[in-house]
């Protein structure tokens, strides 16, 4: 039986993600780092700079997952509306965060913060901080939502922090076989062996490096005696068909 795990979306909110001028790395990472603690992320979404999708996807995602995490939005410029958006979604309003003003101020001078600056201590007053070692204009939660900065190294650091915070779950367990022959060949019995099992995930990945073509099958779940076994199930039917796999 699978483990109920704690759930988690990401939503990435950016023109500049949307028009392909800014790639997005924070999902990708965030979904590695929880995976980790053994949190299941469901799904990654990517919105505009606009208070009426915002408010309409994190009502969404609160309702459906244990954790939300947003990045994107909660800098200093016209276009960055995340925080006042999420105010809303709670009907909560936005404040002069205290600690948050204190910090800014320690850490520019009279004249360097201005009040575009200064905006980034606005936040709902429902809202804990989540500190931001690096550029110290602080994310937040509310609830069951986290709210982080989009630049992937402020991003990163934070959310280091963040995790340390998270109750960790029991890991993963996974294995990964490679072989080098195509889906099509191995595709029936890996699915008849998917349906034997359904407690386990199994996925199957192709990849070309330089001159050479492969597959990579992850076999994942909670229980490791029966990650292993259908690893074995699986790499001993590669091996008889002359796949040439490998089992790591």
């Amino acid at each position: 039986m699978k483990l109920k795990r704690k759930t988690f979306g990401i939503i990435i909110i950016g023109n500049e993600v949307l028009s392909g001028k800014t790639l997005d790395t924070n999902s990708n990472y965030l979904c590695k780092e929880l995976y980790e603690i053994g949190m299941e992320c469901k799904e990654v979404t990517v919105i505009q700079d606009v208070e009426v999708a915002i408010i309409e996807k994190v009502n969404l995602f609160r309702d459906k997952y244990d954790f939300v995490f947003t990045t994107g939005g909660i800098g200093p410029t016209h276009d960055d509306i995340t925080s006042q958006s999420i105010s809303k979604a709670f009907n909560d309003k936005l404040i002069l965060n205290k600690v948050a003003k204190k910090r800014l101020e320690k850490h520019y001078s009279d004249e360097t913060l201005t009040s575009a600056r200064l905006k980034m201590a606005y936040l709902p007053s429902k809202s804990i901080i989540i500190d931001n070692p690096v550029s110290i204009a602080p994310g937040f939660s509310i609830e069951n939502v986290h709210v982080f900065p989009g630049v992937p190294k402020i991003f990163q650091v934070m959310l280091k922090e963040f995790i340390k915070k998270v109750d960790k779950q029991k890991k993963f367990f996974k294995k990964n076989i490679t072989t080098e022959i195509p889906e099509g060949i191995f595709a029936e019995f890996v699915g008849d062996v998917q349906k034997k099992y359904p407690d386990i995930e199994i996925g199957s990945y192709p990849y070309f490096k330089k001159k050479s073509f492969g597959v990579s099958l992850i076999v994942r779940g909670d229980e490791e005696v029966l990650v292993n076994k259908v690893s074995d199930l699986i790499f001993k039917y590669l091996k008889k068909i002359e796949g040439n796999p490998r089992l790591f």
